[in-house]
């Protein structure tokens, strides 16, 4: 039987990329005074301008609706489904998806519907979808694709770095004392995401190269297998920054792709973050 894998936004993807690999896309919205867009229809600079600016958007989940319309077509079709979900621990996404899925399940009791908590985000998700879609292709059953999602997700390591954590704060994806502790004049703090799909604080350097070094860093100590990689870069309109980071790993990784941080994410990050995925020993620091 085939099957189709899916992500939200979140996984900041392009079109291009997600017909490269075969994935199905759940738009994820954002918010603009009385306006309500996906991630797709907002161009990221022009988001990051308008950051910069003062200008505040905020984001909405995907509800159980948009997660039913998706699905159900291709399960008439015959076709069973895997989403690899934003993770629980920054999005009610993922339940909303379960709730769908719990619904769907009845009405097509045949089908496979596997909803995928990956505790992963940004292109952490993408990365994990780049794998599994690869894994698909090289003729994986839906179960097996399936194990293979739950094996990886948690070797994807997620390093990040930002100039204030308070756009994090008014997102609620760390508390307020987090933030005010990373946040100092000149320091940037260090990020990642453990096990549990939340964000953390590694450490703190002084100065933008030092952050991206600090990125730099974490893959020499954890990545495996780095010449076999295929390494993910995102942007929140620091392409400079990126293509610093690029060049450290250009001859050390099998590819390295570089690109936006999409808006919808971009409301928790704010300007100038920086952020590397690769496959890790660990996802501690």
């Amino acid at each position: 039987m085939s099957y189709r894998i899916f992500v939200e936004s979140s996984a900041d993807f392009t079109p291009k990329m997600l017909k490269s690999f075969g994935l199905d896309l759940i738009p994820l919205k954002l918010i603009r005074g009385e306006q309500t867009m996906t991630n797709e229809e907002m161009d990221p600079k022009l988001f990051y301008d308008l950051e910069r600016k003062g200008e505040m958007m905020t984001t909405c989940a995907a509800n159980i609706s948009e997660y039913t319309e998706a699905f159900e077509p291709h399960l008439e079709n015959g076709e069973d489904i895997i989403l690899l979900g934003f993770s629980s621990g920054l999005s009610s996404s993922v339940n909303n998806a379960e709730l769908a899925a719990e619904s769907l399940r009845e009405k097509y009791p045949e089908r496979k519907i596997y909803i995928i908590d990956t505790k992963c985000a940004n292109n952490g998700q993408g990365l994990l979808a780049d794998l599994v879609s690869r894994k698909r292709a090289a003729g994986a059953t839906v179960d097996e694709a399936k194990a293979y999602a739950e094996k990886m997700m948690l070797k994807i390591y997620h390093s990040f770095t930002m100039p204030s954590l308070m756009y994090l704060k008014k997102g609620g994806r760390i508390s307020a004392a987090a933030a005010v502790a990373g946040t100092v004049l000149g320091i940037r703090p260090v990020l990642y995401v453990r096990d549990d799909g939340k964000i953390y604080i590694s450490g703190k350097v002084r100065g933008r190269r030092a952050a991206v070094k600090a990125l730099y860093d974490a893959f020499v100590k954890h990545a495996v297998n780095p010449k076999g990689q295929d390494v993910y870069i995102a942007h929140a309109d620091c392409p400079e920054d990126a293509e610093e980071l690029a060049q450290m790993l250009k001859g050390k990784v099998r590819s390295v792709t570089v690109d936006y941080i999409g808006p919808v994410f971009g409301c928790h990050c704010g300007p100038e973050a920086l952020s590397l995925y690769f496959i890790a020993d660990c996802r501690e620091p």
